[in-house]
């Protein structure tokens, strides 16, 4: 339901009518609204498009065109005008018939980036009461409270109704609305110009004489006002109203699943992840404990003993030369064993073979470097003073790894390996690294 306006209905339609019997091919709405701008100031291009609606419901024009969409008389608009007002003359005790829209978001206007006319000076009397309603409440009120300040006098304006007529108002300066907020609804508050608009209004113009909402109104207290001691005491108490919803959709974060959820409580928790989730399943703790004896046998007769890594000691070749370094760590190999020894793990490391060993209650790491073959693309002495110094920075770094260890290099006894040997006797010294040279009947000769 729209709300009375100043302007007179039937005059602006007959003026429109007017307008229009001079030019038959029709006017546009921003047309049509600047021509009748001296006589209605206050008249705007949707004001007048929902009176060429207006006019087109009683069949007295046509809508035709696309934008701008134009308005063109009928023939025997006079006739359907006077037929449609003698229809609907209100009666003396009826209010003035309504005017405006509340709001008009399907009406095909000319130009959605038309300025709107300024509002009336005079205001009419919804507008009076919005502002007398607000003018005790220093916080500002929602459309909700407004609604229910104003319902005595009007009992079946839906709330939007007075958004629309709050909007209008801010135009005008007279009012300021809140910013849209996700937490708190938009609040109207007047401003200084709207308190002395309030002031010279005074009360709001068709009320039923009750008072406003004192300044304190809130959402929380616009409700059903309580019913007089006479009323009768059995009655039901009205329901209050549903506070008003944003249509627009509101962030929520995203939550895990149950699953994940219950997951990571198990982890926090300390519980095995592999194991079910057993503190989540509807059992009493003593069936949750026989639960949980039976998923460990059954795990352990399930679970494989893990196979113990041999270690495939190294062998002599008798293909290749002595001085290879597969026939150097077999020598060694041979010389620990011999001595109550025993090698734990050996690793190829490039041209290299890495011995891990036990002698004596002290663990011996040996880096074997054998002599190079012939046929490579560098000269085998060139190569041989290559592997020596990656022996010499392996030793390096196995003495600060293994600090208690004994760190050890063997090298196939040649007297290009014993001139390195000897270069490099102080950074060796240092590192606390033993060198052990293998002949060719595989001694073993420690420095």
């Amino acid at each position: 339901m729209a709300l009375p306006v100043p302007e007179s209905a039937a005059g602006t339609r007959e003026d429109i009518l007017r307008m229009l019997t001079d030019v038959p091919e029709g006017l546009s709405d921003r047309e049509l609204a600047e021509s009748l701008a001296p006589d209605h100031p206050g008249l705007d291009y949707k004001a007048v498009n929902h009176q060429c609606r207006k006019l087109v419901g009683v069949g007295a024009v046509e809508r035709v065109g696309t934008r701008p969409v134009r308005t063109r008389l009928l023939p025997g608009a006079a006739e359907a005008m006077a037929r449609a007002y003698a229809a609907a003359a209100p009666g003396e005790d009826d209010p003035a018939a309504p005017d405006r829209p509340i709001r008009d978001d399907d009406g095909d206007t000319d130009d959605p980036e038309v300025t709107l006319a300024p509002t009336t000076p005079g205001l009419p009397p919804v507008q009076a009461g919005v502002l007398a309603a607000l003018a005790g409440a220093p916080d500002g009120l929602t459309d909700n409270e407004i609604a229910a300040a104003l319902a005595p006098g009007h009992p079946d304006v839906d709330p939007k109704a007075f958004n629309y007529q709050c909007r209008k108002l801010v135009k005008a300066g007279l009012v300021e609305r809140s910013a849209r907020s996700r937490d708190a609804p938009i609040r109207t508050r007047l401003t200084e110009a709207g308190q002395e608009a309030a002031a010279a209004a005074g009360p709001a113009v068709g009320g039923t004489g009750e008072e406003a909402l004192p300044v304190e109104a809130t959402e929380a207290t616009v409700e059903a006002r309580p019913a007089p001691v006479s009323a009768v005491p059995d009655a039901p108490d009205e329901p209050e109203p549903a506070p008003a919803r944003s249509r627009r959709p509101r962030h929520r974060p995203k939550a895990p699943s149950d699953d994940v959820a219950r997951i990571r409580r198990s982890e926090r928790d300390g519980d095995d992840p592999d194991d079910p989730p057993l503190r989540f399943l509807p059992f009493s703790a003593s069936a949750t404990v026989v639960l949980r004896e039976r998923l460990a046998q059954r795990a352990a007769l399930r679970a494989v003993p893990e196979r113990a890594q041999e270690v495939v000691l190294p062998v002599r070749d008798v293909l290749q030369g002595w001085s290879r370094t597969q026939n150097v760590a077999a020598a060694v190999t041979t010389w620990l064993t011999r001595r109550g020894g025993s090698v734990r793990r050996v690793t190829e490391q490039g041209p290299a073979l890495d011995l891990v060993a036990s002698l004596d209650g002290d663990d011996v790491h040996v880096e074997v470097t054998g002599w190079p073959p012939d046929g490579a693309r560098s000269h085998p002495s060139t190569l041989a003073a290559d592997w020596f110094r990656a022996a010499s920075a392996a030793a390096v770094q196995r003495r600060r790894a293994h600090p208690r260890s004994r760190i050890v290099i063997a090298l196939p006894d040649t007297r290009r390996y014993r001139g390195l040997a000897a270069d490099a006797a102080s950074t060796l010294d240092g590192a606390r690294t033993e060198v052990w040279f293998v002949d060719a009947a595989g001694q073993v000769q420690l420095s």
